[in-house]
């Protein structure tokens, strides 16, 4: 008989200042190979650290292998800098970690009371990352079109030498599927390889995470009012 393959473990937490470094040296890893990714400084990963706004997944060995954040700019939060290792690609991993950081973003910052949006970027040549917008529950905004001397020379630019790509915005519809998969669909295992993951939200609790985002959602008025 054939060996099951050994089920892995990931804890999905918030980077701490301390660990800001070791996500630096992924998202640099990450960054210099796609020509899709705006690449962000030590300074500013260390910036969304102290803030409590960058998120990443680590295995039982303590290697991280996923990072994502929630970057405030003016009255939008952004969810952008989604890498995910390759070993752990197509699992699952990256999804989850997404609605991590959308769920801590919503339950702590309440982002709609505030005045504000939840919005993701997507470069106008990565095709990758949109359907795990949709399956978030973002919905196209508009096209964007970023001045070549403001965009970072690694990325693609297009004949004018613009970088252009299109921007996304979260939907009540996803805050509710949001609630629904932590309330009642997450098993606590990742559906294809059924590895465990653990949620980390010290001194905060899953459930504390659970509350807010039923609270929030059911107070959410339907999408054609807003």
């Amino acid at each position: 008989m054939p060996v099951a393959a050994q089920k892995e473990s990931f804890r999905v937490a918030q980077v701490r200042s301390s660990e800001a470094g070791e996500a630096y040296c992924f998202h640099q890893a990450s960054a210099a190979d796609d020509s899709h990714i705006w690449p962000r400084t030590a300074e500013e990963l260390k910036a969304l650290a102290n803030d409590g706004c960058l998120f990443g997944v680590w295995r039982a060995s303590r290697e991280i292998v996923a990072l994502v954040y929630m970057k405030l700019d003016g009255s939008l939060w952004e969810l952008g800098g989604l890498t995910v290792d390759s070993s752990v690609q197509k699992n699952g991993i990256g999804t989850v970690l997404a609605r991590f950081a959308l769920a801590n973003t919503i339950g702590y910052e309440q982002p709609w009371q505030n005045g504000q949006e939840i919005i993701a970027h997507v470069h106008e040549a990565n095709q990758s990352p949109r359907n795990l917008l949709v399956r978030l529950g973002f919905e196209h905004a508009k096209p964007v079109e970023v001045p070549g001397d403001v965009a970072p020379a690694s990325m693609k630019r297009n004949a004018a030498g613009n970088v252009i790509g299109d921007r996304f915005r979260f939907t009540p519809d996803g805050l509710r599927s949001l609630s629904r998969w932590f309330n009642d669909e997450f098993d606590g295992t990742l559906g294809r390889t059924s590895d465990v993951v653990e949620f980390d939200l010290t001194p905060a609790t899953i459930e504390d995470i659970k509350e807010a985002l039923a609270e929030i959602a059911q107070a959410m008025p339907p999408a054609s009012t807003l």
